[in-house]
């Protein structure tokens, strides 16, 4: 992928964009929104943006328990994934 303003533009509407679909397996969409980071990386583009946020924004509805556990850094169980995940996503 070519470092142009258009493919640096696309990307960027891509992670702003991206929501979970119904029935997606978390893993997957967690791997989706981590190549879209990774993309925005190689293209050299700066997110000033909160990247936990943007991965908490992305998720539908029913996972608002889990995003708000997250927030408040206190973790359960099912959370636990998520915050390590996230936490790598936050070295980018």
């Amino acid at each position: 992928m070519t470092k142009s303003l258009s493919n640096k533009l696309y990307m960027k509407k891509q992670l702003y964009s991206f929501r979970m679909k119904e029935g997606t397996p978390i893993l997957q969409h967690l791997n989706t929104f981590n190549r879209i980071l990774s993309d925005l990386l190689t293209l050299e583009v700066k997110l000033k943006e909160d990247k936990t946020l943007l991965l908490l924004s992305s998720i539908p509805s029913n996972y608002d328990r889990l995003a708000t556990t997250r927030m408040n850094r206190t973790l359960t169980k099912r959370a636990r994934n998520i915050r390590l995940y996230a936490d790598m996503l936050e070295e980018f």
